[in-house]
């Protein structure tokens, strides 16, 4: 049977990393993530943590990297993994965000 798990979040940013989105991916062979900054003036920072197992050691996929107001980042990934974890945090103020995120598999 086909999976498909999508989703939107939104939030805003604080003055230390918070989970933006914790997505299980298990079943997921395609997975697209798009973190779009949607302050006008702030910009934000984020990295991405993949987990082969989701209480295990988690690597940084994405190192931390400024998104500007109104700019979108986008991440596809073929690669299995149990869990990802989006982190965001202020970057030279408290940014709003929005989160897209589609994965598919078998």
């Amino acid at each position: 049977m086909w999976k498909v798990d999508k989703g939107t979040q939104t939030g805003a940013t604080t003055s230390s990393y918070s989970n933006a989105l914790s997505w299980h991916v298990t079943e997921l062979s395609k997975k697209t993530i798009l973190l779009k900054n949607t302050h006008s003036s702030f910009s934000l920072k984020y990295k991405l943590i993949g987990y082969a197992d989701s209480a295990g050691i988690g690597i940084e996929m994405v190192k931390e990297t400024t998104l500007k107001p109104g700019e979108v980042a986008e991440f596809h990934y073929d690669r299995q993994w149990d869990k990802l974890d989006l982190e965001v945090i202020n970057g030279n103020g408290a940014a709003t965000y929005q989160i897209d995120y589609e994965g598919q598999g078998a």
